[in-house]
């Protein structure tokens, strides 16, 4: 008899929970969302398999670690069926890090690559087109994306011509497509396609696992070596690839690649009006003044030319005599600083000046002599102490005042007549010489 769909899984939950129940995992984490609820939902993975993962608040407020893409984690919980959806699920207990994921580390090791090789610096990028005429569209044909773009298009930039090269945008390979589409497109001529201003690189947002494919390095040195500008506009406004980075401009949406690249439409006719406005303010202004020449043309005053001439005369007779003024005051300056700089060469006052400079020049030369003779008295002084000091602390300076060193047979200094023993042979030094002598007695 068939059964509901609840009925079988309902016995799938049972089964799984049965058979796998309870259970450590290790992966790297992929999407990961935090709910309102609290609780908290992600995807484990590897190179070859994702599992969803649900962690319920109660829990979640205990986690000492923050979850986010890329990390490494091991995991314990509990495998079970989602009866909601009838999907597999990993019901999360506890979770301790344990490192970089491996996409994470491959993403981190090409960036640091590319980034050496000089693929992201700002000179090699090139400059988009202030008024573009024609744009290529590398994206999927289907979903919202590429309808949104064109209805953006139509909205800002109604002129331009606009070519969809259909490519898939996600899977494994995807990146080759990519690729291939940037490389024909960057040479237009040579594969029968129509020449464009520029490519626009677009997809929608995802998981990192659905954006892989625009971190690959095929992509990346496909965008680097294309001699038309390549806007990289994948995902949201937080996901960033190496696409981005390589390309010439990042967009952090699809439509907002359309609004950083082409003029607003809108924008510009409200300009040309207000131009056209002022033109017609300036052309009325010249035909109101050629009306008034005409006219005082047409009443006579052009008969009499002198009459017209003689103001602007006039102002040339003023500013003559302004220059004339103006040359004589410059040459009356320049004949006063000769005459000060005659005075100041005049042999008299070379002989104060070098009189004076002699002085100067004894007086620093006797101050200077005077200064190292009391360096030197000073030095002197110095060393005589360190010498006085240094033979009072010498050995032999002890010696002459009548002092002894006694040495044991093993040379050791004997500074204690406890640590003697008759019999013992002693080493004694005096100011001159040397003398052996052996312990008969101790006396404490």
């Amino acid at each position: 008899m068939p059964q509901s769909v609840t009925e079988l899984v309902t016995r799938l939950k049972h089964a799984v929970e049965i058979q796998v129940g309870e259970q450590s995992v290790i992966g790297e984490i992929g999407s990961c969302k935090a709910a309102a609820s609290g609780h908290i939902y992600f995807t484990l993975k590897d190179a070859h398999s994702q599992l969803q993962c649900a962690m319920y608040a109660f829990r979640a407020r205990s986690l000492r670690v923050r979850l986010r893409e890329g990390m490494l984690v091991e995991l314990y919980g509990k495998a079970t069926v989602w009866e909601g959806r009838g999907a597999l699920q990993f019901i999360v207990e506890r979770v301790k890090e344990a490192g970089q994921g491996t996409l994470q580390q491959q993403f981190e090791a090409l960036k640091q690559r590319l980034l050496a090789e000089g693929l992201f610096d700002t000179a090699r990028k090139r400059r988009l087109p202030r008024f573009p005429q024609s744009v290529a569209l590398i994206t999927s044909p289907t979903g919202a994306v590429i309808q949104d773009m064109r209805h953006r298009l139509q909205q800002r930039a109604p002129w331009m011509q606009v070519y969809l090269y259909p490519v898939q945008v996600q899977g494994k390979g995807a990146e080759y497509g990519l690729a291939q589409a940037i490389r024909k497109l960057g040479q237009p001529e040579k594969n029968g396609l129509p020449r464009t201003d520029y490519l626009i690189l677009a997809r929608g947002g995802g998981s990192p696992e659905d954006l892989w494919c625009f971190n690959e390095e095929v992509l990346a040195r496909a965008i680097a070596a294309c001699p038309i500008p390549v806007v990289s506009a994948v995902g949201h406004e937080t996901d960033f690839t190496i696409a981005d980075f390589v390309a010439d401009l990042r967009a952090p949406t699809p439509t907002a690649a359309i609004e950083l690249t082409t003029p607003d439409a809108a924008e510009l006719l409200a300009r040309l009006a207000d131009t056209e406005h002022r033109l017609k303010q300036r052309l009325m202004q010249s035909l109101q003044m050629a009306r008034l020449r005409l006219k005082s043309a047409a009443q006579g005053k052009l008969s009499r030319p002198a009459e017209i001439l003689a103001p602007f005369q006039q102002k040339l007779d003023t500013l003559a005599d302004e220059l004339g003024l103006a040359a004589r005051q410059r040459l009356r300056q320049a004949h006063e600083k000769l005459n000060t700089a005659e005075a100041h060469l005049s042999p008299r006052m070379v002989q104060r000046a070098l009189s004076v400079t002699d002085k100067r020049l004894t007086a620093a030369h006797q101050a200077l002599l005077r200064s190292l003779a009391a360096r030197l008295q000073h030095a002197h002084a110095k060393l005589d102490t360190l010498e006085a000091r240094l033979t009072a602390a010498s050995p032999q300076h002890a010696l002459d005042r009548g002092f002894a060193l006694v040495r044991t047979p093993a040379g050791k200094l004997a500074c204690n007549a406890a640590e003697l023993s008759p019999g013992d042979e002693l080493s004694i030094r005096l100011a001159k010489g040397e003398v052996s002598a052996t312990v008969s007695r101790i006396i404490t």
